[in-house]
Parts: structure tokens; C-alpha cells; sequence
């Protein structure tokens, strides 16, 4: 059997752009930043620098660039007491796998969290566009009523997936509604107590 093609360097920016737009994120226009192949995002949380290289190489040996830059681009336009000012993520990927030898350092990359938090996906994961999407899942909305095997949704479903747990299923019933419908979940709770 054939070896997949390993997607380009312009699927890769194409397929996060696509996704974060769709997660509710805004592109913003700046000037081209260090190494790679490069994107800004934002939404009213945070801001996102998508860097694509071409190699692990390239990554490595750039991802400290495009670090900075994203701090600096973050400094001059928001304010150290803003929140969004502490939400800057940086999204490192890159076509071709990691070499074995390397593959810590891709772990340690993942978990460094000085300046920006960091999210890095290699040839070895990036297979397909899904798996653009699955390195992007920690910025992406939370999808609360994927379908079930049943069809139902994770909030239609919680309160039975709760009752194992010892969560009376009227009580998250009644949580779940105010959720939906934005209502104050302690006013829906108290009102369920006192009304017979």
C-alpha cells in the first residue's frame, strides 16, 4: 500500500485558517513575521499566531522568532492589564515528521508556556485536514450536543450520564434549561425548591 502524500505547507494554513474562522476567530492583518508561512487570529479571548514550515528543521530552528514576534505584535496593541493580553497562543506546524531523535523536543515545545502557550503538530500528526482541526481543538468552541450513538446530545444526555455519579437528574435537568436559555442557574435552582 502506498504512503499518503504528506499535506503542503499552503493545505496546512488553509485548513487552520478555514478552522479558526469558522471557531469564531477574525484574521488580522500584519506584516510578514519571522520564518514559515504565517497567520494572526484573533477573537474577544485571545490572539493566535499559525506558523507552517516546510520541516521540523525549519520549526526548530524558527519557532523562537515567531515567538517573539507574536509577543511583540500583542504588546503594542493590548494593554498589560487586559486579559487578552495573557491569552496568546502560538500554533507551530509543520509537513514533514519529526526525526525519532527529536521527538522529545517536540514534547518539551508543547509544554513550554513561557510568553505563549504553545501548540504543536508535526508530519507524524497531520495526515489529513481533520487533523488540522485536532491541533487546534484546545482553541476551538467547545461542541456541546455532538451526536450520540442514540442521536441525542451531551446536554440532553447529562443527566442520566450524572445519575451514576449520584447528581439527582431533575437537578441537572433544571441546571442544563437555565444554561440553555442563559437564565441564572441558582435562581432555577432555588425557584425548583420553594415552588410546590
Amino acid at each position: 500500500m502506498a504512503e499518503p502524500n504528506p499535506l503542503t505547507s499552503s493545505q496546512l494554513v488553509a485548513a487552520a485558517t478555514e478552522y479558526l474562522l469558522a471557531g469564531g476567530y477574525s484574521r488580522v492583518e500584519v506584516s510578514a513575521a519571522a520564518g514559515g508561512t504565517s497567520r494572526v487570529f484573533e477573537d474577544p479571548f485571545g490572539v493566535v499566531a499559525v506558523h507552517v514550515y516546510d520541516t521540523w528543521d525549519d520549526l526548530h530552528s524558527q519557532w523562537n522568532e515567531a515567538q517573539g514576534s507574536l509577543v511583540e505584535l500583542m504588546s503594542a496593541h493590548l494593554r498589560q492589564r487586559e486579559p487578552k493580553s495573557w491569552e496568546g497562543y502560538l500554533v507551530l506546524l509543520c509537513s514533514s515528521p519529526t526525526p525519532t531523535s527529536e521527538r522529545n523536543e517536540v514534547s518539551n515545545l508543547r509544554h513550554d508556556t513561557n510568553r505563549v502557550r504553545k501548540l504543536v503538530a508535526t508530519g507524524d500528526e497531520l495526515e489529513t485536514l481533520e487533523d488540522v482541526r485536532t491541533a487546534l481543538l484546545p482553541l476551538l468552541p467547545l461542541e456541546v450536543n455532538p451526536p450520540g450513538p442514540s442521536g441525542a446530545g451531551l446536554l440532553d444526555r447529562l443527566p442520566e450520564l450524572l445519575r451514576d455519579y449520584g447528581v439527582d437528574p431533575e437537578l441537572t435537568r433544571i441546571v442544563v434549561d437555565a444554561f440553555i436559555s442563559n437564565d441564572s442557574i441558582i435562581e432555577r435552582i432555588h425557584e425548583s425548591r420553594t415552588t410546590p
